[in-house]
């Protein structure tokens, strides 16, 4: 019995190790052209580009819903999109945001509804990935939450590393990769093609999380120190997801509005046909793409936030 227990024992010893090796290897030739690897040039452009500046920060409702350059051309001012993924979790969002900021930036946030209920708020898969390939130092800045949300991710992560497939064989996606995004950090490579087949959104089913409105509002006190202005602006959503989830929607309008947020335009406002939409219930066609900038100037200019 007891040379049984010391070989459990020493497989799963094993095991772990392998699974260390291979957390710390770096990122596989195809992890390397994913979209998340587009984070070294978003930051990078957060340190170079001269004010003026709009900074915008969210999930993919803006990496796929903005175009940058008529914002440039209308409003005269440089536009940063640091959008790349949802799943990466808007308190990461902020904190690699903030470090960047100007005084004077505009910085317009955009959050999935997604990140106000559960735990979505710290992240996941993307998070765990973001942190342990593309900007490495971020890992040891976790907190406790964001830890317990991107743990459980770690052994297929790790294993992932020893498929075959990462370094043989793949082909760079042509949407979600790292040369999907524009000198403004805008995806683009979806703006010619046709909408894809995909199913509404799911009901929200997660509970209400406070925090993430806290979260927001310790963002907005950091960048009041540094001189900088934030507006939340809600996210281009599907029309059939949106009345899925109506109530939850207007809850965090209530929770925004009871925090003294500066909002641009409603809910409603950003509600988007079906037919505008690409292949998902926050990604936009052209056409998608072309109406929600125009939206979103116009509530820039009604607010007098761009003179």
């Amino acid at each position: 019995m007891k040379k049984f227990i010391l070989k459990i024992i020493s497989f799963v010893l094993l095991f772990l190790t392998i699974l260390l090796i291979c957390f710390v290897l770096p990122a596989t030739p195809r992890a390397s052209k994913s979209l998340l690897f587009s984070n070294v040039k978003k930051d990078s452009l957060l340190k170079n580009i001269v004010s003026p500046r709009i900074i915008l920060v969210g999930g993919s409702n803006l990496s796929f819903g903005i175009d940058s350059k008529t914002i440039k051309d209308s409003l005269n001012i440089n536009p940063i999109n640091t959008a790349i993924h949802a799943n990466i979790g808007l308190q990461y969002m902020m904190d690699n945001t903030v470090k960047h900021i100007k005084e004077g930036d505009i910085v317009l946030l955009s959050p999935e509804y997604n990140h106000f209920y559960g735990s979505y708020v710290y992240g996941s898969n993307e998070l765990l990935r973001i942190v342990t390939q593309v900007n490495f130092l971020d890992f040891f800045k976790l907190t406790k939450k964001q830890i317990l949300s991107v743990y459980k991710y770690i052994p297929k992560y790790s294993l992932s590393k020893l498929n075959p497939l990462e370094y043989i064989g793949f082909r760079e996606h042509d949407i979600y990769s790292v040369n999907s995004f524009n000198e403004y950090g805008d995806v683009y490579t979806h703006w010619s093609m046709k909408q894809r087949v995909f199913p509404s959104a799911n009901k929200i089913k997660k509970r209400y999380n406070p925090n993430t409105i806290k979260l927001i509002n310790d963002f907005r006190i950091e960048l009041g120190k540094k001189g900088a202005n934030l507006f939340i602006s809600y996210p281009c959503y599907q029309a059939s997801s949106f009345d899925k989830n109506i109530k939850q929607i207007k809850k965090i309008q209530k929770e925004l509005k009871k925090n003294n947020f500066k909002i641009l335009g409603t809910p409603e406002r950003y509600r988007i046909d079906d037919s505008l939409m690409f292949n998902t219930p926050y990604h936009l066609l052209k056409k998608g793409v072309n109406l929600r900038t125009k939206l979103l100037i116009e509530d820039l200019k009604t607010n007098y936030i761009i003179n």
